[in-house]
């Protein structure tokens, strides 16, 4: 309900402009069909003057001002515009044909045809043409082959109808007097093919544009019928009712262009629906047939009735083609690739009937099954032999179930069997069962391979009553089962409940890193040689909907064994390089340190990374430091050199941050692309209390230097100690004397403020 208002509110808002941008056409439409109304009545009261005036120019004038009403439709609003200057070249056609024709009547003599005006009057067919197919591109997408079919079925039908019913009695007497102005209903004829086949494939939502040119349209092949009869018999006078059936069309035309336009169709019917509509046309096409048949009826509705049915018919083969493509797109989406085993979308689908058991009183049971030391195989034996056991694997599984049990691969060596009436000894039983069919050899590349399996088991509603969390505890169960070294355990909440709870932060991080609720916090950086901020630190929080604001101690080790740090990381450097620009923006120039962690330093895409949000936020890249702790540089030395020197090689500052704490070595002081080292905030804030410290913070400090590097003290958490670091010739500080982290919004007044009176 909340997106159905969502939907309406946004089409509401589109709407607005596009109304306000039509008043201007729909007054002048008014004004024009004010004018043509005045001419008619003027005319059929016969009054002279000033009127009678009126009665002879008002046809042109409305003309002329149809034509410069589609124009204005078309510079009014961008929507179409191709559409509707196509409609105005039309129209504008028909009047230079009609003032032609006008002038011809006038003169002496009689009219010779054909003449010039009726090529002005033919040009209106196919610009109209033109104008209908480009306004169906903007409703449709993409024409399918089907919609193709739709069309032609449709409009054929339509055809046939006209010709029975209405014109082809006309348009035969119209063809044995005068050739020519037979073209005119004919070409009538296929704009209405056009039209009809225009309106199925649109559907229900065709709008007010599509019925005003549908109704324009019927009005002019019912004229031109009449026309080409009049003409044809010697009967058609200028001036008379005919000419007031073609203002009623071209005002069709005129009331379409006050429409506001419509949004694209994305829909497209399929499976039985999509066969009402040539089912329906082929019906009224056999009927006109047997008709034809019975009364020897017209022969061009005859022809026109069985070219429908034939359309009709291929129709119906390609729906039948496109719905056996259709469930066979559906079982390949809901089938492994590999093994031909329903995959984990299916599992999920299945899931929803099994809720509904369980909340009727019945039971299901859940087993996850991996296969053990799988890795070895594949490593030792390569991916084709490790690809065949797992074809293997299904159909020996497979043996042990029932009918209604569904079997599954969830992903690699990971298989799921979901049981209905099923309790913990019966579940127990069979994952039994299933172990003990592994252990058989299986016969792969010459050789007899045995496979040991284990498997966790959850019991719903037991357990839960929700399949989706079945799913999660027998995962963790089946880990217990692998660290025991058993085949089958089932889910205890006391045992493993923090696994499962682990599981649930794990979503939520997830859910919190995609959905934004990462927040940073910045804390100034102090140089103590300019007493001037030029730098901070991004910290980032966890605004979490339920617990507040969490601190990284909170989520970091999490998100580092989930193997999330690395989208983390983004996000963090993300947010810090877009609030850095906004800075910039505002004449304030900060470099911006940001942690990354073992993951990112592994990656050896990560400099690419980082190259590409600076450059998409237009921060250079001496404006950023990544702070890296010792233990992350000891993890895997070769690769964290290769990219570390490739991020330095971007023009990236580099720190060593909570040096001392970890394996402080000099040897890769000497060999890292370092910038800049941070002593720990332990040894920082003791100096004043203990020598120790204080020749710990004198003797690094003195070596940053010598090796030419910033050196950067945390922890200044009092006046004294920011003294004591400025009289040893410190570079930087940061602490909490100076401002603990603060929100974006809480830091640049703490700016303004330092910045008017700047003490430490």
């Amino acid at each position: 309900m909340v997106q159905a208002l969502a939907r309406a509110v946004r089409r509401r808002r589109t709407r607005q402009p596009a109304d306000r941008s039509l008043r201007v056409v729909r007054v002048s439409a008014a004004v024009l069909a004010s004018v043509y109304a005045l001419s008619l009545l003027a005319h059929g009261l016969g009054v002279d003057g000033l009127l009678a005036t009126l009665a002879v120019g008002g046809k042109w004038v409305f003309l002329v001002g149809l034509t410069g009403l589609l124009v204005l439709r078309a510079l009014t609003l961008r929507e179409d515009r191709g559409v509707w200057l196509l409609f105005a070249a039309a129209v504008g056609s028909y009047t230079v044909g009609s003032l032609g024709y006008a002038l011809a009547d006038a003169a002496p003599g009689s009219i010779v045809r054909p003449a010039w005006f009726d090529l002005a009057f033919v040009a209106f067919h196919p610009l109209a043409c033109v104008a209908l197919f480009r306004l169906l591109r903007t409703r449709v997408r993409r024409l399918t082959s089907s919609m193709w079919l739709d069309a032609v079925v449709t409009g054929l039908t339509a055809a046939a109808f006209a010709s029975a019913f209405a014109i082809g009695a006309y348009l035969d007497t119209a063809l044995r007097g005068a050739v020519l102005i037979a073209v005119y209903p004919i070409a009538d004829l296929l704009l209405l093919v056009l039209i009809a086949g225009a309106l199925v494939v649109i559907g229900r939502g065709a709008g007010a544009v599509w019925w005003w040119l549908t109704a324009g349209t019927a009005l002019f092949v019912l004229t031109d019928a009449l026309y080409a009869y009049q003409v044809a018999h010697g009967t058609y006078v200028v001036g008379g009712p005919l000419d007031v059936g073609w203002g009623l069309a071209f005002l069709g035309y005129g009331l379409a262009a006050c429409q506001p336009p419509m949004p694209r169709r994305t829909d497209q019917l399929l499976g039985v629906r999509a066969l009402v509509v040539p089912g329906l046309c082929a019906i009224g096409a056999l009927v006109l047939l047997l008709r034809g048949y019975l009364e020897d009826g017209d022969p061009l509705a005859g022809g026109l009735a069985f070219t429908a049915v034939v359309a009709a018919l291929a129709r119906t083969a390609l729906t039948f083609r496109e719905v056996r493509a259709l469930a066979d797109s559906r079982q390949q989406a809901r089938t492994d690739e590999l093994t031909g085993l329903p995959n984990r979308r299916q599992v999920f689908e299945t899931f929803r009937a099994a809720d509904a058991r369980m909340a009727a009183g019945g039971t299901t049971a859940v087993l996850v099954l991996d296969l053990d030391r799988f890795k070895e195989i594949n490593d030792s034996l390569g991916h084709g032999v490790g690809d065949a056991l797992l074809r293997e694997v299904g159909p020996r599984l497979a043996g042990h179930l029932r009918s209604g049990d569904l079997l599954a691969r969830l992903g690699g060596d990971e298989f799921v069997v979901l049981a209905s009436g099923l309790g913990e000894d019966g579940a127990l039983a069979l994952a039994e069962r299933l172990c003990a069919t592994l252990e058989r050899p299986f016969q792969l590349a010459g050789m007899a391979l045995s496979v040991d399996a284990s498997v966790g088991i959850a019991i719903g509603p037991r357990h839960s009553g929700h399949a989706e969390e079945l799913l999660q505890m027998a995962d963790l169960a089946m880990y217990a089962a692998k660290a025991g070294r058993s085949c089958a355990v089932v889910y205890d909440e006391a045992r493993h409940g923090s696994g499962r709870y682990r599981l649930e932060a794990v979503a939520q991080l997830r859910r919190a890193i995609d959905e934004g609720q990462l927040v940073l916090h910045h804390q100034p950086k102090l140089n103590l040689r300019t007493r001037r901020v030029d730098g901070v630190e991004a910290l980032v929080r966890w605004q979490h909907p339920a617990r507040g604001l969490l601190f990284p101690d909170a989520f970091v080790d999490l998100a580092e064994s989930a193997g999330l740090m690395g989208p983390l990381t983004r996000r963090v450097l993300d947010a810090a390089l877009a609030q850095r620009r906004a800075w910039a923006d505002r004449g304030r120039e900060l470099t911006v340190a940001v942690n990354v962690s073992p993951s990112n330093l592994v990656d050896e895409g990560f400099p690419d990374e980082v190259a590409g949000l600076l450059a998409r936020h237009g921060v250079p890249a001496t404006a950023l430091v990544l702070e890296v702790t010792e233990s992350l540089l000891m993890a895997d030395r070769e690769r964290a050199v290769r990219v570390l020197s490739a991020l330095r090689g971007t023009g990236v500052g580099i720190s060593i941050d909570d040096y001392g704490t970890g394996y402080s070595s000099l040897a890769y002081l000497a060999s890292l692309p370092v910038t800049e080292l941070k002593l720990d905030r332990t040894f920082v804030s003791a100096m004043n209390d203990s020598d120790r410290s204080a020749a710990i913070v004198t003797s690094t400090l003195q070596l940053a230097h010598a090796l030419g590097l910033v050196f950067v003290a945390e922890g200044a958490e009092d006046r004294a100690t920011v003294d004591a670091l400025t009289a040893l010739g410190c570079d930087v500080v940061q602490g909490y004397h100076l401002s603990r982290p603060l929100p974006a919004e809480q830091l640049e007044p703490w700016l303004e403020a330092r910045t008017a009176a700047p003490v430490a």
